[in-house]
């Protein structure tokens, strides 16, 4: 799978998190889930989960490049010795977050907040 379809799906998966656990108008669906996190963990740990949506795509950066990769890789041990794929992860991660922000940003401006 390419890179632009990896970023592009870690991208959704936060952004679509992130706004099912919103708490506009009273709290959506996943609301509880976020409440929770907020009440019961360090916010260093939240923000990456459930919080932030430029911070989520650290952690379900990670999560969704190393399925992918494990998916789609030929030979998993060959893929793990090559430098550019660390670099990959790290650049999806990174390009992922600024198209968070980006997109978190425009739907706040949409809404009025």
């Amino acid at each position: 799978m390419s890179i632009a379809w990896t970023i592009l799906m870690i991208c959704l998966f936060c952004l679509g998190l992130r706004e099912v656990t919103d708490d506009i108008d009273g709290g959506r669906i996943g609301y509880p889930l976020r409440q929770w996190f907020l009440d019961n963990t360090p916010i260093w740990v939240a923000k990456p989960i459930v919080v932030c949506c430029s911070c989520m795509a650290s952690f379900w950066g990670t999560v969704i490049y190393w399925l992918v990769l494990i998916h789609y890789a030929d030979s998993l041990i060959e893929e793990l010795c090559k430098w550019e794929t660390y670099g990959l992860w790290i650049f999806c991660c990174v390009s992922a977050s600024y198209i968070n922000t980006v997109f978190w940003v425009l739907r706040n401006k949409m809404i009025g907040l």
